[in-house]
């Protein structure tokens, strides 16, 4: 897939649930070091699963990390699970198109397993990070593309975003 092909991508991720779709370059998305300070002071699940801090990404490392990729595709949906499952999914279709680089980051924490094997996940295809894990300040980066964190779901529920770090 050509990078400046994009059509299929995103026929996948509306495909795979998403509510919409919205491109940024790499170097656009806010990483900031309070955003893992509120996980590290107020977050029950801090430290308890492979996919939070402290075995995530710090803001220094997050920013070593996306400076090696050009963009960054966000989607948006109504619940932190189905965000991490599209990017994951999408992930794994970027792979099979031989997109090899291409990177997840969820919502929230991992809901996989009831507790977490942190040595041993018994999931790594679909345990992947959060951007809020990654220090990313998700609601400053999805202004970025326009979006708003006061917008809600037909329902009137949050809506909820994921990321795939893209060549």
């Amino acid at each position: 897939m050509a990078l400046t092909d994009l059509n299929p991508l995103i026929e996948k991720a509306k495909e795979l649930g998403s509510l919409e779709v919205g491109f940024l370059s790499a170097s656009e998305v806010v990483v900031a070091h309070w955003v893992r300070l509120k996980c590290m002071f107020g977050c029950p699940d801090y430290g308890k699963f492979r996919t939070c801090p402290p075995y995530t990404p710090d803001a220094e490392e997050m920013k070593r990390i996306l400076s090696e990729y050009n963009q960054v595709m966000l989607i948006k949906t109504t619940s932190h699970d189905k965000a991490t499952e599209i990017v994951a999914k999408l992930m794994g279709w970027l792979y099979s198109q031989g997109e090899f680089k291409a990177f997840p980051l969820g919502s929230g924490r991992c809901r996989l397993c009831q507790e977490c094997d942190i040595e041993n996940c018994r999931s790594p295809h679909m345990a992947y990070p959060s951007m809020e894990a990654c220090s990313i300040d998700v609601f400053e980066t999805i202004r970025r593309v326009g979006w708003s964190r006061e917008e809600r779901s037909p329902e009137g529920d949050f809506l909820h975003y994921g990321a795939v770090l893209l060549w």
